[in-house]
């Protein structure tokens, strides 16, 4: 049996987070950090939301009423299903204390963004465990100016920083990736 997890207790400081830089090849780390106070709370439209995360369900699932699946599909479905039990039975049962820990609450110490290319996975990359990193995911990792209206990326650092008072924020990009490359070759407009 694995060791469990250890159980991330709730930050007592309100500190600033942390800046972080370093670069791990082939992947290149950068961050941005706006000061803690400059955030306006866009959070209180998601109150009606909160909790919902955090709960996790077992259903039992009648096959025969289920949606159809091409042919093909059947078979990717069933290994995911199979990684799932394998999870659950390898990684969930043997940490079971520390899961549930997490279903209470979570105290992560780092909040990251970082692109959705399939090909980089922050946990992966960096060996979070569950419960370590609050991670929002787009298309190279753009964190838009706040100034610009509401977001998910400015919603889930106003969240991060403002409720979780996570202490490091990381915004991680990539070499080859396309939401760049398409960025960079947008031709500037002229008036």
């Amino acid at each position: 049996m694995a060791a469990p997890l250890p159980l991330n207790q709730p930050s007592i400081s309100r500190q600033r987070p942390s800046i972080s830089h370093f670069l791990l090849p082939p992947i290149s780390f950068g961050v941005h950090l706006s000061s803690r106070t400059s955030w306006k709370s866009s959070f209180s439209r998601l109150e009606s939301y909160r909790g919902l995360m955090s709960q996790t369900r077992e259903t039992d699932y009648d096959e025969q009423e289920g949606t159809m699946l091409t042919d093909g599909a059947s078979g990717v479905f069933t290994k995911m299903k199979d990684r799932f039990l394998s999870f659950k039975k390898d990684k969930y049962m043997a940490n079971l204390e520390h899961f549930r820990g997490l279903a209470k609450a979570q105290a992560p110490k780092f909040m990251v963004i970082a692109c959705s290319d399939s090909r980089v996975c922050p946990s992966i990359v960096l060996g979070f465990q569950p419960g370590e990193a609050f991670v929002i995911r787009n298309i190279a990792n753009l964190v838009p100016p706040y100034d610009n209206g509401p977001s998910e990326v400015n919603a889930a650092l106003d969240f991060s920083v403002n409720t979780l008072a996570v202490e490091n924020i990381l915004v991680i990009g990539h070499s080859c990736c396309g939401g760049i490359q398409t960025l960079m070759s947008i031709e500037d407009e002229m008036d």
